[in-house]
């Protein structure tokens, strides 16, 4: 976690659950940027909250959300080149500014009916730039739990434990959703499918599900790895076969 960004500890505050404590900055100016951060950060997702809020039907309402950043969830879309963004809005402006952040930070929203996600400084500057997957449009869900054992001391004596999932999911009309959640991430999503009742349908496992086979191959980031190992694999063993024909064709004709 970077320590001048706060923006899991005033989502989770607004939440209501019990998080662990987080530690805050060290130097007298780490800790009044943070505080600057904090106090405009509130006021943003008051914003947010009422943008959202506009979004939804009649009969449905916000359970919880969850936070995702650069520095503890995965930063697949929004690092690097396919991360750059140019803010439109005095919203998204005033925000890139006083968070000093673009794409880093992300919202999932669970309503009774589906969820809503989005990178907040894109919201800010469109409300209709979030994607929506329905509850109902769901089946499978991998949700897998992930642990390493870290040495806290360059003796390597003392350990901590440290505990991450993987979620992924594909809808009916084949949107694909994969990130990697935090251990308070991870144990949100699981009290959400186990608690709200349009979720208790979901299969959730360990493993990723497609709709069809090509779906498997190319949007599937455990079986891509997979496919281009066997791929390799056979590549390699034709490429010795065939040297070794080569070499009993040439002997042969001597």
């Amino acid at each position: 976690m970077i320590f001048s960004n706060p923006f899991i500890e005033v989502v989770s505050n607004m939440n209501g659950l019990a998080t662990k404590t987080f530690v805050k900055p060290a130097t007298p100016y780490l800790q009044q940027k943070y505080r600057e951060r904090q106090a405009s950060l509130y006021i943003t997702m008051r914003q947010i909250l009422d943008q959202v809020t506009a979004l939804l039907d009649d009969d449905e309402k916000i359970i919880n959300f969850m936070p995702m950043t650069d520095e503890q969830n995965s930063q697949v879309a929004t690092g690097g080149v396919m991360g750059m963004y140019h803010p439109k809005s005095t919203a998204a402006k005033n925000y890139m500014h006083e968070q000093d952040s673009l794409r880093g930070n992300r919202l999932m929203f669970f309503t009774n009916k589906r969820m809503i996600f989005f990178i907040v400084i894109e919201f800010l500057d469109n409300t209709e730039q979030y994607f929506s997957y329905k509850y109902s449009a769901l089946h499978a869900v991998k949700l897998k739990k992930h642990s390493q054992v870290i040495p806290t001391d360059h003796k390597g004596l003392k350990r901590v434990t440290d505990t991450w999932y993987t979620l992924d999911f594909e809808t009916d009309d084949r949107h694909v959703f994969t990130e990697v959640l935090t251990a308070e991430n991870g144990q949100l999503f699981k009290k959400n499918s186990l608690t709200i009742p349009a979720m208790k349908h979901l299969i959730v496992s360990d493993k990723v599900t497609r709709l069809n086979m090509f779906d498997s191959i190319f949007s599937n980031i455990t079986g891509e790895t997979t496919y281009l190992n066997i791929f390799a694999i056979t590549m390699a063993v034709l490429m010795i076969l065939y040297f070794l024909i080569n070499l009993l064709s040439s002997g042969a004709l001597e």
